[in-house]
């Protein structure tokens, strides 16, 4: 699905999509190590859109992650070695919220991609494509109809 960059909301295979899990979507779609440890690409653009509407579709809410990405934007702004332990900290956080809502299949998504792409960051330079890669997810899930 996200390597053909065709979005439409009348796009028959994003629409079937949904009717995936999020296990499902996460292993259909798989994340590259690369978006993390080298750079953004096209198709890095295409997977963030498609997470994003997955996850907007399936109710997540900005309001469910919203202390996640203050938290990610709060480092992002600092230093990331000084902030390791707080970066570090985040993944309880996803898992913590997910154990509250299991049914939310958008929010199950964004704690696989969360947990998958944590495990490649170690310094500023991976924090901070890591932050640009999730700003991309959001970005998209608010475009996709993400509600607050």
């Amino acid at each position: 699905m996200y390597d053909t960059g065709n979005r439409s909301k009348n796009n028959s295979e994003d629409n079937n999509s949904t009717k995936l899990s999020a296990k499902d979507w996460f292993n259909k779609y798989p994340f590259l190590k690369d978006w993390i440890t080298k750079e953004a690409d096209t198709k890095m653009i295409n997977y963030a859109e498609s997470a994003g509407r997955f996850m907007a579709d399936e109710g997540l809410t900005n309001s469910k992650i919203r202390s996640i990405y203050g938290e990610i934007k709060r480092i992002q702004m600092g230093n990331f070695e000084d902030n390791k332990a707080s970066f570090l900290l985040l993944r309880p956080k996803v898992a913590y919220a997910y154990g509250r809502e299991k049914q939310n299949r958008g929010l199950e998504l964004f704690k696989l991609v969360f947990d998958e792409a944590s495990k490649y960051v170690n310094d500023q330079i991976t924090f901070n494509k890591f932050a640009n890669f999730f700003e991309a997810i959001l970005a998209y899930h608010k475009a996709y109809g993400g509600k607050d």
